[in-house]
């Protein structure tokens, strides 16, 4: 991939705005707080993964959108946030996915065995405007062009695909369309085509086994090691062995989680042959815990064990001045799973989805396959500077990604009790030219602030250490 300019000048920033800004700006002084606010549980159990975290963040402006999801939440609550003509009490009380973004789009395989694309991450999934879901999402793409050297006019037309994708899905919905779904079945456009060949490739050859575990005199068990190599000393993905007491939690959530299925197993189908911790994924998640679990499969020969992983799940970000009450839940894995049931157009889009806990510990277990694989940043990047794909396919992806989000909106029901295509086609209205023109406004007003605030985040570390100021009691 093309060197991005902006990180080495960032830190060439750091260097030189010195310790003076946090007091002398309140903004910095505000976005120094909110980062430590929202990461303090992790920073108090887990101080040196949340360094990490922060350093990973620091390395390139996505990464610093995917892991500032509370300052987007806080900025859109806070006087002089660009407002919404769009609004209603009801729209307001949608099912939102949290977080979308380019990379939390990718691929599933359900039963049918028909490739289908789809969002893929519900931690931050709960209760609010629709319009902050399609202001993030469009924020997402700004950013990912950002780090491809975008012109600003390029820009605003990608966010205005994603907004229009999402105008037309709703119109479509309303008119009595069928729910908007892109599988392998029809050409949906360069980058989502070559996502869901690659993952169907992969997952047939079964790569996520053969990374994470190995095969010796006929048994298969867990790999150690670094999958990944690190870099910069940041670990990217490594695989290790647990502690007795550890493995034993892991058993005994495995146990519990069949139950959460849609589909039962057979018997036997989660013996567990082996358990490992996971470290290096993801960015918002990159400090929290994460395990492998591999099990036996439908019958005891090697072909058809399965992986499994579980991933901790935290409180989502509010939104901002709602504070509403959100369904009742056992625990974080079950609202996650709940949602993504809800907001995918088939609910066994991912068949082995569960959830279990071991409080305060909450876990949503999926299978650990390349049948799933996620929208990468880097590659549209790069092969956007190789010329291989052009704009006009990133705007393809936007108007898929706006059309998904609207059907996810429009699907799931509302606090209210309603599906949610009502209330938002009702605040549309006969303005769908407005609702794209105000995001796009939105958005490039977001921007500057958004690349002042990740040239502020580089200098904190450089001036403030690794935990922006906050001192962990075990330091």
């Amino acid at each position: 991939m093309r060197a991005h300019p902006l990180p080495a000048l960032l830190v060439t920033l750091a260097a030189l705005t010195g310790c003076d800004a946090p007091a002398d700006d309140p903004r910095v002084a505000w976005l120094q707080s909110t980062l430590v606010e929202d990461n303090r549980i992790l920073l108090e159990r887990s101080p040196d993964a949340v360094a990490d975290k922060f350093r990973k963040m620091a390395s390139r402006p996505y990464y610093f959108f995917r892991g500032s999801m509370a300052v987007f939440v806080g900025d859109a609550g806070r006087p002089g946030a660009t407002p919404t003509r769009f609004g209603s009490g009801p729209a307001s009380r949608v099912l939102l996915l949290g977080d979308p973004h380019p990379e939390n789009l990718g691929s599933y395989r359900p039963p049918s065995g028909v490739m289908v694309f789809e969002y893929n991450d519900f931690d931050g999934a709960t209760y609010g405007p629709f319009h902050q879901d399609v202001r993030r999402l469009g924020l997402g793409f700004a950013v990912a062009l950002l780090e491809a050297g975008a012109e600003p006019a390029v820009v605003g037309s990608i966010v205005e695909a994603a907004a229009a994708g999402y105008v037309a899905g709703v119109g479509s919905l309303a008119a009595g369309a069928p729910p908007f779904e892109v599988t392998d079945r029809g050409p949906s456009g360069e980058i989502v085509d070559d996502l869901l060949r690659r993952a169907a490739r992969d997952g047939h050859a079964r790569e996520a086994l053969d990374e994470y575990t190995v095969v010796e005199g006929g048994v298969r068990s867990m790999f150690f090691g670094d999958v990944e190599r690190p870099t910069d000393g940041l670990i990217n993905d490594r695989v290790e062995p647990l502690e007795a007491e550890e493995a034993a939690l892991v058993r005994g959530l495995v146990a519990d989680y069949p139950a959460t299925l849609l589909t039962a197993r057979p018997a036997g189908f989660f013996a567990i042959k082996g358990i490992s911790r996971r470290r290096g994924a993801g960015v918002s998640s990159y400090p929290l815990r994460r395990y492998y679990v591999l099990v036996e499969g439908e019958t005891a020969g090697l072909d058809d064990d399965r992986l499994l992983e579980l991933k901790e799940v935290l409180d989502p970000t509010r939104v901002a001045a709602l504070h509403l009450r959100d369904r009742a839940f056992s625990g974080n894995g079950q609202r996650v799973v709940d949602a993504q049931r809800r907001l995918h157009a088939q609910p066994e889009c991912d068949p082995l989805l569960g959830w279990s806990a071991a409080p305060p510990l909450q876990v949503r277990i999926r299978e650990r396959t390349k049948y799933q694989k996620g929208i990468d940043v880097a590659r549209i990047v790069e092969r956007l500077d190789e010329r291989r794909w052009t704009l006009d396919d990133v705007a393809q992806l936007a108007d898929v990604a706006g059309r998904l989000l609207a059907r996810s909106h429009a699907r799931a029901e509302t606090l209210d009790g309603v599906a949610g295509l009502g209330p938002i086609a009702d605040a549309l209205a006969d303005d769908g030219a407005g609702f794209v023109a105000e995001t796009r406004a939105a958005v490039l007003t977001e921007l500057p602030r958004f690349e002042a605030d990740y040239a502020a985040f580089v200098a904190l570390l450089a001036e403030e250490g690794p935990w922006l100021g906050y001192r962990p009691a075990s330091r």
